[in-house]
């Protein structure tokens, strides 16, 4: 079991976050992070040389510390609720456990962060440059992100099948299924304009959108965290898991609506969207240059007659560019 970390370094901090100004739920789950990174380098063939160790720590250190953690932090919460609900007290051993879990949804999320970056060919996340836009990866990247993935399953395999085999067999089924919905959610999105790269605002509809939204937000954002969480608690039943899936997804959809909104209008240096060059700089997200069947456009869609929609694409897109450079004097 890796020991706390303590107060990160500063080479290590990510988006310039000192753990201290969080509360103590945050400290707990972040003070194990440097510890599990510790445990993947272990695990790695000991022939592999120093610089590739080097990079698998840096890569970990990038992409997968940084933000909120609400989806790490979801599980240990959902066991505790759990726990305290049967007149218990949570375990120190199966916080911890839930912290590694927690973790593992970390590292997936870095992992669909990565791959999402490249794909929209985005230029900030979390406040700083993407991994794949630093001058000593760029097309890396790619093989990076699914480094990230094959550390879900080195850290469950270390940690959760020890502890509990029917848990640790029920955690990789269930990151299993979850990855997979995740990416046909990513299918979805961008398949959204035509083959030829079109604007087709008939595949704009509010029905793809939650379908979008259900498939490549919610079952990894919301579910997969809390029925992590009813999973470390013995809670395995079919009749809670679809109650959980039914809740979660309503939330993940709440979350990716304010979240689109704040793609446009949320502060930049809140949302962590703020860019380093003109172009970024000048902008908060990217949905809008992107085409993105986002919950702002399907309800300008919504609203519009056949007339207003085939003006959109010069109206909208193609004066986005004026739009941005006013918007930066």
């Amino acid at each position: 079991m890796p020991e706390a970390a303590g107060k990160r370094k500063a080479e290590n901090e990510v988006n310039g976050e000192q753990p201290s100004k969080k509360g103590s739920a945050f400290n707990e789950f972040t003070g194990v992070f440097d510890g599990l990174v510790q445990d993947i380098l272990g695990l790695l063939p000991k022939e592999l040389p120093d610089e590739s160790l080097a990079y698998i720590k840096k890569m970990c250190h990038y992409t997968c510390y940084g933000g909120k953690m609400t989806r790490g932090i979801t599980v240990g919460a959902t066991y505790a609720d759990v726990a305290r609900s049967r007149g218990e007290e949570p375990s120190e051993q199966a916080m911890f456990v839930a912290k590694v879990i927690g973790w593992c949804i970390e590292w997936l999320q870095a992992c669909f962060l990565v791959l999402d970056d490249i794909m929209d060919e985005s230029h900030t996340r979390r406040g700083q440059p993407c991994w794949y836009k630093l001058p000593e990866v760029k097309k890396m990247a790619i093989n990076d992100g699914l480094i990230l993935e094959s550390c879900i399953f080195l850290l469950l395999k270390k940690h959760v099948k020890p502890y509990n085999v029917e848990l640790y067999h029920n955690c990789v089924e269930l990151f299993h299924e979850v990855s997979f919905q995740t990416e046909l959610g990513q299918l979805l999105d961008m398949t959204t304009e035509s083959p030829e790269g079109k604007l087709d605002f008939s595949r704009f509809t509010l029905e793809r959108y939650k379908l979008i939204v259900k498939y490549k937000t919610a079952f990894y954002s919301f579910y997969l965290p809390v029925a992590a969480g009813l999973y470390l608690a013995g809670l395995t039943g079919e009749k809670d898991l679809e109650l959980t899936k039914e809740i979660t997804i309503a939330m993940g959809e709440y979350f990716q609506i304010q979240d689109d909104f704040l793609d446009c209008y949320g502060d930049p240096e809140t949302i962590g969207k703020a860019g380093t060059d003109f172009w970024s700089s000048c902008q908060i997200g990217t949905d809008i240059q992107d085409k993105k069947c986002g919950w702002l456009c399907v309800q300008a869609l919504m609203k519009c007659n056949e007339e207003q929609v085939e003006g959109i694409p010069k109206s909208v897109f193609e004066s986005l560019l004026a739009k941005i450079y006013k918007r930066s004097k």
